[in-house]
């Protein structure tokens, strides 16, 4: 009986965990490859969102449930301590980083988003989120030769992304005009 309960105790402790390990997110990238409309793209970018922010601490949990709470109040610096605790519980939990990069970038802080930024794409290289982010944080440092190359990383994983298609548009315009 003891065995039993150690096997399903086992097997739940490894469906519960998700984030940028996922098995799920495979199958969600592929169909997102060819999603060719606007509606199934944002159902598969959904679940994706989902899964990477699925942790099976229910700490992490709590903390990122809050994340709304921080952005909306635009209570910054409570924000950058509760996410620097989420990377201290879990260094391998890609979305603490691209969280937390988010609120910098918000804040202004740039060269810390940009540090989260790379750590979430170690962690996960297809994070389109921090791709985007990456690119914005190019564009505002002139590096537009090298944010055209992050959206040119995007558009590999969500090719028929008309947004994605605007944005190169609007950098390749501002490409030409400095020219």
């Amino acid at each position: 009986m003891i065995k039993i309960i150690y096997i399903i105790l086992l097997l739940l402790s490894f469906s519960i965990k998700a984030d940028q390990n996922s098995p799920k997110l495979d199958s969600y990238f592929k169909e997102l490859l060819v999603a060719d409309n606007i509606t199934k793209q944002n159902v598969i970018v959904e679940k994706i969102w989902e899964e990477w922010l699925k942790t099976e601490n229910l700490e992490i949990e709590k903390i990122m449930n809050i994340m709304p709470y921080f952005f909306q109040t635009q209570n910054y610096e409570e924000a950058v301590d509760s996410l620097s605790y989420v990377i201290k519980l879990d260094p391998m939990f890609a979305e603490g980083y691209n969280k937390r990069a988010t609120i910098y970038f918000m804040m202004g802080e740039y060269e810390k988003s940009m540090k989260d930024i790379k750590a979430t794409l170690s962690l996960e290289p297809r994070h389109f989120g921090a791709l985007d982010g990456m690119s914005r944080i190019l564009i505002y440092f002139g590096k537009y030769n090298e944010a055209l190359k992050t959206y040119d990383e995007m558009k590999k994983l969500m090719p028929n992304d008309k947004t994605l298609d605007m944005k190169i548009d609007r950098l390749n315009s501002l490409i030409y005009d400095n020219a």
